[in-house]
């Protein structure tokens, strides 16, 4: 699969997944390499979300595995796979439109159950990454922008520590300088050493980020390799093009 290396952080094994007697993933397959970027690509029903809640415990598969760091989490819950590092920022507005940006830290850290003193430390990272949220902190979350609206729910996510960050569909629904603000964050989250998932549907967006791309099409791996190689492949690269918003 892929570069392979002994320094996986997150495998997926053989997923399957359906919504009652609808099978959405079939065999589904990946690795993600410590501090590693991975792209997750595909047209609108391929998978790609389905996979990621399968992986970050919002859905169990009905059939495969997936461990983090070598233990086996397959159907572990989501709030108890964030406290290990594995992290989901969902699709839409991930963040409580009525609470301020401060309650919705607030509320995250909570989740944590960590000492204060690990979560004034975390804070203050997400602020050095998110300097407008802490001028917004009493703003209720549901007026800020949509690109701010995406900040906080990414800053939600820092917050937790992840040593994997899911990422649904970052762009969606926001203007290319707002989504170039939004990818500039995000890499330098990655460049901190936090491996990094995104599900994509623009090819271009997703390879200003990743270094290697996993395409799927109705709910199988069509294409795994660099993003650079995938760029080249006609076919796969005029679905993704079809089906998303190249910037």
């Amino acid at each position: 699969m892929g570069v392979l290396h002994d320094d996986v952080v997150l495998r997926a094994t053989d997923i399957e997944f359906s919504y009652g007697q609808l099978q959405v993933l079939f065999g589904v397959s990946l690795e993600v390499q410590r501090g590693e970027a991975v792209a997750l690509l595909g047209t609108n029903g391929a998978g790609k979300s389905t996979l990621l809640r399968a992986i970050t415990g919002l859905g169990a598969p009905t059939a495969g595995s997936v461990e983090l760091d070598g233990q086996d989490i397959t159907g572990v819950p989501a709030e108890r796979l964030a406290a290990r590092g594995l992290v989901m920022v969902p699709g839409g507005r991930a963040v409580f439109a009525d609470m301020s940006v401060e309650e919705n830290l607030e509320m995250q850290a909570l989740s944590m159950r960590k000492r204060r003193g690990w979560v004034k430390e975390r804070r203050q990272i997400v602020f050095d990454t998110f300097p407008r949220l802490r001028e917004r902190l009493s703003q209720p979350a549901g007026t800020l922008s949509g690109g701010e609206q995406q900040q906080l729910a990414l800053a939600k996510a820092l917050l937790l520590d992840p040593k994997v960050l899911c990422i649904d569909e970052l762009s969606l629904g926001l203007a290319p300088i707002v989504v170039q603000e939004l990818l500039d964050t995000v890499r330098r989250i990655h460049a901190s050493g936090v491996a990094v998932v995104l599900v994509e549907q623009s090819l271009n967006i997703a390879a200003e980020l990743c270094g290697r791309a996993v395409f799927m099409e109705k709910g199988a791996v069509r294409f795994e390799g660099r993003t650079s190689e995938l760029l080249e492949r006609d076919d796969i690269a005029r679905a993704v093009f079809l089906g998303g918003a190249p910037v």
